[in-house]
């Protein structure tokens, strides 16, 4: 699969299970999850899902919550996919995310 055509892949993927997420992801009120990136290995078998959790004490609740349920979201995405099949889909937090957030966060305060 050409780069383009990967890159495309991801996208879609971060797309509708973002939207999937909102709909479906049973989270206390005031508890934001995004989905900041997705890497898919170059045979499409298994997709890296970056999450970021806002507030970050919820991280842990959360990523148990979607390591619980990823098989329905495979599920779901399949039924999206031209491929006809989803990969394997491993969340992760997305600590890159987080560390940037954390530095505008400092910086923002230096400049007070």
């Amino acid at each position: 699969m050409a780069d383009r055509h990967l890159i495309r892949y991801q996208q879609l993927i971060q797309e509708q299970l973002s939207l999937l997420l909102l709909r479906e992801l049973d989270v206390d009120p005031g508890i934001l999850v995004t989905v900041s990136r997705v890497i898919v290995s170059a045979d499409l078998q298994v997709a890296d899902i970056k999450v970021t959790v806002f507030p970050n004490d919820k991280q842990g609740t959360v990523l148990q919550k979607l390591r619980k349920t990823h098989k329905e979201y495979e599920y779901f995405l399949s039924d999206i996919l031209s491929r006809g099949r989803s990969p394997e889909l491993r969340f992760e937090i997305d600590t890159e995310a987080l560390e940037a957030y954390e530095l505008e966060k400092l910086l923002d305060d230096l400049s007070e």
